[in-house]
């Protein structure tokens, strides 16, 4: 069981999509969000005033996808963040993380711009921004261990704001491996996919699945049409013969969308999903409630 953890979000401007402050307990770092035309609000804020930081610019694509997002990190955010008001005109939202007591050093947040900028790229929920790989710097052993958590309570924040870009690494495969073991997605013979439903309800897609690279012409307007191109354009979905295959493990947000994804028209996940013996996914969760 994974152990959980308390989590305070304090609308500072009383509105859900205002400006938030966000604490995990027992944490010394914070989090601070809100939208572009409230950029007045932020600066003036103590905690932005001063002190290192790593922040996240962040955008939605004008046809739906995934989100745009730059990764900086400033040590005196007010001149960066109005640089980039001058400069960048694509992002709404600005997420940034500081540390309550200034533990944060210049060095820190390099190694987190870094480590955010390579581990974004992996995971590839996102259009990163960033023209550049930030260089990571040279850390004793003992810092990076308290930075590795900073970073870890940075990914736990992100989806909570509704930007659900880093992957989970404590997330599991779905509790009691016989009722959610592998399964398997198909269109015809030879478009077969793998995967697993995780704890959060998402499916993970395994590497060297195939996803078709015909698409039904109802597709064209899909909701999840847009995500399967940009997959494409990331190469985390390359030819392979008349097919398409994943070169990494991919984690969508839904089993439908993974399903609509590899056989590339509409598809509800939960029955397209099933075991090598035939059961669907909806039968097993299903099963599961009438316990």
């Amino acid at each position: 069981m994974n152990a959980g953890k308390k989590i305070t979000i304090f609308l500072v401007t009383g509105l859900p999509k205002g400006v938030r402050e966000i604490k995990i307990d027992q944490w010394s770092g914070k989090a601070i969000c809100g939208p572009r035309n409230a950029l007045s609000e932020i600066i003036n804020l103590p905690e932005i005033e001063s002190g290192a930081c790593v922040y996240f610019l962040i955008g939605n694509s004008d046809e739906g996808g995934l989100l745009d997002v730059y990764v900086g990190e400033a040590d005196g955010f007010k001149e960066r963040i109005r640089d980039h008001d001058y400069k960048k005109d694509w992002w709404q939202d600005v997420a940034i993380f500081v540390s309550q007591d200034k533990s944060l050093t210049k060095t820190g947040i390099q190694y987190l711009e870094s480590v955010c900028v390579e581990r974004l790229k992996k995971i590839g929920k996102c259009n990163l921004k960033n023209g550049n790989n930030p260089t990571t710097p040279t850390m004793p052993r003992e810092d990076i261990s308290g930075l590795e958590m900073f970073y870890e309570n940075l990914a736990t924040i992100m989806p909570l704001l509704s930007y659900d870009i880093f992957a989970q690494s404590s997330i599991l495969p779905a509790k009691d491996k016989n009722k959610y073991p592998i399964f398997i997605c198909k269109r015809g013979a030879d478009i077969i996919a793998t995967g697993q439903l995780l704890e959060d309800g998402k499916m993970k897609v395994f590497k060297s699945s195939h996803a078709a690279s015909e698409e039904t012409q109802s597709f064209q307007s899909h909701p999840y049409k847009k995500l399967k191109d940009e997959l494409v354009e990331m190469k985390r979905l390359m030819a392979d013969g008349k097919a398409l295959i994943f070169t990494d493990d991919y984690v969508f947000d839904s089993p439908s969308a993974a399903a609509a994804i590899i056989q590339g028209r509409s598809a509800s996940g939960p029955l397209e999903w099933k075991t090598e013996e035939g059961t669907s996914l909806k039968e097993i969760m299903d099963s599961t409630v009438r316990k």
